[in-house]
């Protein structure tokens, strides 16, 4: 299984906009959100990564 790079949702950035608080339920954006942590298999991505044994997490995709 692939490393990822953990991704935080509650954070604030450059532009002061906190991700975490952007995806509100009803959305077009939160709807995304869901559909790709929920219902989407992402496995087909993991092949390309080949940092198990070494190298640095990649951002998750």
């Amino acid at each position: 299984m692939p490393k990822f790079k953990a991704d935080n949702f509650n954070q604030d950035a450059m532009v002061v906009i906190n991700f975490k608080e952007q995806l509100q339920p009803g959305n077009f954006e939160h709807a995304i959100h869901f559909l790709i942590d929920n219902k989407l298999d992402l496995s087909p991505f993991d092949k390309h990564y080949k940092n198990e044994d070494g190298g640095r997490p990649a951002y998750d995709p």
